[in-house]
């Protein structure tokens, strides 16, 4: 499918924005070194967890095994080219039974070149189940496939959102913004290339390879689109909890905030000690309750002074100051006579 520059320019001026500022921090981090590595919380986790399973399935997704057939390539047939009769008998032969209900509706519809055209821009299901949908308004069957498209898109969204909430750590509440504009850029995309979409485009293919295959084209891309949005966001999520980029350290704002906190605990314990004082104060019986019970505090500190003074007066009166001077003289005599002694 060929993408035109407008289209490349809309994208950029879409991921732009997003992509170069992460560029541009990576970059600087890298340039200041290595900061120090942090431990990933219990929520941190649980968000990886989810988005490295919503990247497999979106991949998944994105495998032909998982898309609905193609049965017009599966059977090698050539868009406009191939009889229907021929197609049926190739179908037929590539399932080894009787054709179901719905292989024989989309046989018939099959029929006409307008259908084939609509098959390949919007897959069989808009024209097996659309009742109102006409081959003189071909953007009818656009207009029934928009809730099926939009589906996945909602989805991505929603669980892009989940990560980001207020429920999950404060690295991935950052980047909530981010995510949301990474969806709907997504689902935009999307949708401006199946409205920009010519139906008309594939009369002129003659081989296989010719054909815009434009439904099938856009499950690949979707689900590659999905997984990398994961992917560059988890990446991003875990380098922010991890201490290793972004939002590792402590705001100027969030300092302001603990430093307010504490000060409101501190202004609160100053308030109940106020406010037991002035209790106590109004109330004889406890005012008088807390009088003795400051008044045998003091009696008992003065006990215990008095008992260490005794007991310090009682061991001094126990040593023998004069004996205890003249063994030290002793001492210090014999130690001179030995170093003269040993000196000579």
């Amino acid at each position: 499918m060929a993408i035109s520059w407008s289209t490349i320019q809309t994208l950029l001026f879409l991921v732009g924005p997003l992509v170069l500022p992460k560029i541009i921090g990576l970059v600087r981090a890298a340039r200041i070194g290595k900061s120090p590595k942090k431990d990933l919380d219990y929520r941190t986790k649980l968000g990886l967890n989810i988005l490295a399973s919503a990247a497999v399935l979106a991949l998944f997704s994105s495998l032909p095994y998982f898309q609905v057939e193609n049965i017009i390539k599966l059977t090698g047939a050539r868009l406009l080219l191939t009889p229907n009769d021929v197609l049926t008998r190739r179908l037929e032969s590539l399932r080894q039974r009787d054709l179901s209900t719905d292989d024989l509706r989309l046989l018939h519809v099959l029929r006409t070149r307008e259908g084939r055209l609509i098959y390949a821009a919007y897959g069989p299901q808009a024209l097996i189940q659309c009742s109102w949908c006409t081959f003189s308004d071909p953007a009818s069957y656009l207009y029934y496939s928009i809730p099926t498209i939009a589906i996945p898109h909602i989805i991505n969204i929603a669980t892009l959102g989940l990560i980001t909430s207020s429920l999950s750590s404060k690295s991935a509440k950052q980047l909530r913004i981010h995510a949301t504009i990474a969806g709907l850029g997504l689902a935009l995309g999307e949708f401006a290339l199946l409205f920009n979409f010519d139906v008309l485009r594939n009369i002129q293919a003659v081989t296989p390879g010719d054909t815009n295959w434009l439904h099938w084209r856009l499950l690949t891309y979707r689900g590659l689109g999905i997984a990398t949005i994961h992917l560059v966001f988890g990446v991003i999520i875990y380098l922010n909890a991890t201490g290793r980029y972004g939002f590792g350290g402590t705001s100027d704002l969030e300092r302001m905030e603990e430093i307010s906190k504490s000060l409101d605990v501190g202004l609160a314990n100053v308030r109940t000690g106020l406010f037991i004082k002035s209790a106590s104060t109004r109330s004889v019986t406890t005012l008088s309750n807390v009088l003795d019970f400051w008044r045998n505090e003091a009696s008992n500190r003065q006990f215990i002074v008095d008992e260490t003074e005794v007991t310090r007066s009682q061991l001094m009166e126990r040593m023998d100051i004069g004996s205890i001077n003249e063994e030290a003289f002793k001492f210090t005599s014999n130690l001179m006579d030995m170093i003269a002694t040993a000196r000579n």
